[in-house]
């Protein structure tokens, strides 16, 4: 009896332990096909998730697998992108410049939108350098050259007020120097006799009526004398050739011009015995003493220089000698077919060595923005309104960003916006893996696998898709696209794909490739399209 008891416990315990046993593999198998389950979203609207493969309730294009990240933990992003733009990056999501939302690229599908991968050994055949963004403080020297000229406050053009003959020239040839004071040229003006025999007769009838009791007489007389003085004054007869004249009251036959300062006769204009009139000019006098150098620099610079910059001089006739001077003036405008803003800078000339046209090399300092993070120049590819720059991922992996550049000095950019200091960029070969677009000619370049991968993901679309669109593969199109052939109808439209600009059709539908609906443009905007995306066309 108790062994038939003891029989039928062990044959329960046996029981249960065979059912919680298949329970617990179910329930594990169960959970291991939820979480090994295959999802698939849509790359233009990434928040359509779906268990199922099909099409976009939106945009009707192919929803794709969403990878499985193989990692413990959470995907890491390493940043967001554009739908439509695989080289506009963002570091947060958001929207894009067209309005739609932005797609988030994770580190393990990296090779996905503007991230390409090179195998090493392409890298090296390709000759891909890369360097770290540096914080550096940019050189502030700008370079240049100029040309001496004189200085122009001090600067004068000899000229008489009276018509007359030149009698004598006490400077008679040009680089004369003269002292201030110095006598200049002797005039012989009839007009200017006349003036002084005016005097000396106003003088007789002042005379004449200090003895009138008159005040109106008494009067009279003093202000025609004044008047005749006031005269000769105006014809630049000096008060101390007046006063000797009162005084001895003897007509002096000619005037004579005097130097207004120390300086140099840069031009003679008359010679003696000629006849000249009011207004003729001369003498050209400048003190070169001070000289003004006039440097160019580009518009660009103009940031850099402010008014008291020092500036280091050298002149061919003496190179071992270097001159220095500070920025004086600023010209306010910018020379329209050049593109150069002029500056001035003083210079000594104490010993006379320096002449007027000299030319200059200027090493000017100029004003310093600061530590900020740089790149060469040879880094960054320009494109239109765009400055791109490669950043380097690390482990063959790349991706071309946008930055913003503020100053230039000696082949290096200051970066405002876009890299931090420590990223690791490319310097040669950049054009190469600019996009997605302009690897596609170097594509047998890939390594086998990533070669291999994109192959089969490529196939495997074009199978899905065979049965869904309304054109053959014909529309897609490789090398040269002769878009006009392509109008049969010679209505000058044709339907074009927006993700993939090479399949052009003259009906409309949907594209072979990625299912998307096909959206009709001109003849011009799809030579444009390919144009911009690195298609070739004619």
């Amino acid at each position: 009896m108790n062994k038939k008891i003891i029989l039928s416990i062990v044959f329960v315990v046996v029981i249960t332990a065979i059912g919680g046993y298949f329970l617990l593999s179910n329930t594990q198998n169960s959970s291991n096909t939820n979480e090994t389950q295959q999802l698939y979203t849509c790359g233009m609207h990434p928040d359509i998730i779906s268990e199922e493969p099909g099409t976009c309730p939106i945009c009707r294009m192919n929803l794709t697998p969403i990878k499985e990240n193989k990692n413990s933990g959470e995907r890491k992003i390493l940043y967001w992108r554009a739908p439509m733009d695989p080289n506009e990056i963002y570091d947060e999501p958001g929207k894009s410049k067209m309005g739609m939302d932005l797609v988030p690229v994770y580190e393990d599908e990296a090779g996905a939108s503007g991230v390409v991968t090179i195998d090493g050994a392409v890298q090296q055949n390709m000759n891909v350098k890369i360097s770290s963004v540096e914080e550096k403080e940019l050189s502030n020297k700008i370079i240049t050259n100029g040309v001496l000229t004189t200085d122009e406050r001090k600067e004068y053009i000899v000229t008489t007020k009276v018509n007359g003959w030149i009698e004598k020239l006490y400077v008679n040839y040009t680089g004369q120097v003269v002292k201030k004071g110095q006598k200049l040229v002797d005039i012989y003006s009839p007009e200017l006799v006349a003036a002084q025999q005016e005097l000396l007769t106003a003088l007789d009838y002042q005379n004449s009526t200090n003895s009138s009791s008159d005040n109106e007489i008494l009067n009279s007389g003093d202000q025609l004398v004044n008047n005749t003085i006031q005269k000769l004054e105006l014809l630049d007869i000096s008060k101390s050739e007046i006063d000797n004249l009162v005084k001895t009251k003897q007509i002096k036959k000619y005037m004579t011009l005097n130097a207004p300062m120390n300086g140099t006769v840069l031009m003679k204009f008359v010679i003696e015995g000629e006849k000249i009139m009011a207004g003729k000019q001369l003498l050209h006098i400048a003190d070169l003493s001070n000289l003004w150098l006039k440097a160019d620099i580009y518009e660009s610079e103009l940031g850099k220089v402010n008014i008291g910059s020092n500036a280091k001089i050298n002149f061919n006739f003496l190179p071992s000698k270097t001159y220095s001077g500070k920025v004086d003036f600023i010209y306010p405008t910018i020379d329209s077919k050049t593109r150069v803003a002029q500056l001035r800078i003083n210079v000594k000339n104490p010993n006379g060595e320096l002449k007027p046209e000299m030319y200059a090399n200027v090493e000017i300092e100029g004003r310093s923005f600061g530590k900020q993070p740089i790149i060469s120049e040879t880094s960054v590819i320009r494109s239109g309104k765009k400055n791109i720059v490669i950043l380097a991922l690390g482990e063959g992996k790349f991706k071309p960003v946008e930055v913003q550049l503020g100053g230039y000095s000696e082949g290096f950019y200051q970066v405002l916006e876009g890299l931090k200091v420590g990223d690791k960029i490319v310097t040669s070969a950049q054009f190469m893996i600019d996009s997605e677009s302009s690897l596609r000619a170097a594509v047998n370049m890939y390594s086998n696998e990533t070669k291999n991968e994109k192959d089969e993901m490529k196939n495997e679309d074009q199978n899905m898709n065979s049965e869904n669109h309304n054109h053959s593969s014909s529309i897609v199109h490789e090398g040269v696209i002769d878009v006009e052939s392509i109008d049969k109808n010679k209505d000058g439209k044709v339907f074009q794909d927006p993700m993939d600009w090479n399949v052009i059709s003259d009906k409309e539908g949907r594209c072979p490739l990625c299912n998307m609906f096909l959206k009709e443009v001109t003849i011009e905007e799809a030579k444009k399209n390919l144009k911009e995306n690195g298609y070739q066309y004619k």
